[in-house]
């Protein structure tokens, strides 16, 4: 399939895309997040702000967007994130949706492609599609240019975690990659509160029992790391919880890791979590 394959297909149905933020003390980024995603080319959106009783000035910053298509919810108490992200999903109206943090950045055609790679006749099977991302910090540096380590196309779901547990690490991405579709929920389910550093991942793991992932290499998003980010919370807990993640799924009859994969994912969790410490540390940016 040629490579600009994706961006040919612009005569589409406009269906509904749900764009969910989940939100909690994101004050000094969430603007620049909204407007990322305003500014879409692709303009059949709703966008769920859902606030986890942010202490800061999320909800006020938030609320100086009079789109129409902007619909922010503050929670009465927090609820967690897998609580706050779950609230947010199961507001979603689309046919197609992204979760994205409140400090992460969708490039203008973003939602178009992705829309695009989902409704294309030759990827009727796919649930997920999937892109490259741009690592930036606190002051909207590129840090990192990330690629991940798939084929461009159709790659089936177990494929796709099985390389996962052998990395040990989240190698779809961060919520901000994907684009789903909606309709998968009742037989997936929603995000677990049981591991909360590899919340996305283990969401991607029950969606993509249903079908495979369309795989694009072009960079339509930015994930953003800085001090007070989740990752940065989460600390040296990072490499427990990648390892849970690697036995839950060596017990998953579906995605079957082999014992070598096990292995790899196992040893491979404390060296990661050593490396990507060190790069929050070192490249996040500045607090505050």
């Amino acid at each position: 399939m040629a490579t600009n394959q994706t961006t040919q297909y612009r005569d589409l149905s406009q269906p509904l895309v749900s764009v969910c933020i989940p939100a909690y003390n994101n004050g000094r980024f969430i603007s620049a997040t909204l407007q990322s995603v305003l500014r879409q080319t692709y303009d059949k959106l709703e966008i769920i702000v859902c606030d986890d009783h942010s202490t800061d000035d999320t909800v006020e910053v938030a609320r100086r967007f009079q789109d129409a298509r902007v619909l922010l919810v503050q929670n009465d108490t927090n609820l967690g994130m897998a609580g706050n992200w779950n609230k947010a999903l199961a507001m979603a109206q689309g046919r197609y949706v992204k979760m994205m943090g409140a400090d992460d950045m969708l490039y203008p055609d973003c939602i178009a492609k992705q829309v695009a790679g989902l409704e294309y006749p030759a990827h009727a099977e796919a649930v997920l599609a999937v892109c490259n991302t741009d690592v930036i910090n606190a002051a909207d540096r590129t840090v990192i240019r990330r690629r991940f380590r798939f084929r461009r196309g159709l790659v089936p779901g177990n494929e796709v975690i099985r390389k996962c547990v052998l990395w040990g690490a989240n190698l779809v991405g961060e919520p901000v990659v994907g684009l789903f579709r909606r309709d998968l929920l009742p037989r997936s389910g929603m995000y677990q509160d049981a591991n909360p550093y590899m919340l996305d991942v283990l969401f991607w793991a029950e969606l993509l029992k249903h079908g495979p992932a369309f795989m694009d290499e072009e960079r339509l998003v930015a994930f953003r790391i800085s001090p007070g980010s989740a990752s940065a919370r989460f600390g040296w807990k990072q490499a427990a919880y990648t390892r849970d993640f690697v036995r839950r799924m060596h017990r998953d009859p579906f995605h079957r890791p082999n014992g070598l994969e096990v292995f790899c994912g196992h040893f491979l969790a404390f060296p990661r979590c050593i490396l990507r410490n060190l790069l929050i540390n070192l490249r996040s940016g500045p607090r505050g």
